[in-house]
């Protein structure tokens, strides 16, 4: 195995087991390995292209007390891992109707992202599908909201379903397709 395939496995690792910002990122891996500033960015920025992680909060302590900030720094830049396991998506949605509302504002945010990343993956498909969904922040609103009316037993099967949908699960692409299309067919202003 290459050295920056494992730099890759251990940063994924690390990212998986906490949220973390580049600076406290970089100093879990050099505790493991030794892997430079230019090595971890790059393996960051491939992880972001390629939707294994994304930007979770920005780390103000970076900035040690300087109360007028005029730059931003990459150190501060926290990352998680998008985990796109059904049953992990399940609880996310679950999450949704959490009486603490920094719960449901994480897991409204992290699925707002997987969501965005299978309306572009639909797009890539066949582009004519996504034509007519200018704004994906809005329809994903709209499907929660919709879900939201449901009654209970209807509730639990839309949450199933939009959580496979949402996996990167085999067929999920095409579940996420009629779920909309579903969604459209019962309130037509989606």
């Amino acid at each position: 195995m290459s050295k920056n395939r494992k730099l890759k496995e251990l940063t994924l690792k690390i990212i998986g087991e906490n949220e973390l910002s580049r600076k406290k990122l970089l100093e879990e891996i050099r505790k493991q390995s030794n892997i430079s500033d230019k090595t971890l960015n790059e393996i960051l920025m491939s992880f972001l292209k390629e939707g294994k992680i994304y930007i979770t909060g920005y780390d103000f302590d970076v900035y040690n007390g300087i109360k007028r900030i005029q730059s931003i720094k990459s150190d501060g830049i926290i990352f998680g891992i998008i985990k796109t396991d059904p049953l992990k998506i399940g609880l996310l949605i679950s999450q949704l109707e959490s009486n603490d509302s920094e719960k449901v504002k994480e897991a409204s945010h992290k699925l707002r992202i997987i969501f965005r990343g299978k309306m572009d993956e639909i797009e890539i498909i066949d582009p004519s599908e996504n034509a007519n969904i200018k704004n994906t922040t809005l329809l994903f609103n709209k499907i929660i909201y919709y879900l939201h009316t449901q009654p209970q037993d209807q509730k639990n099967v839309l949450k199933n379903k939009l959580a496979w949908s949402l996996s990167s699960e085999e067929g999920s692409t095409d579940l996420l397709k009629s779920l909309i299309s579903y969604i459209k067919s019962q309130n037509e202003a989606i």
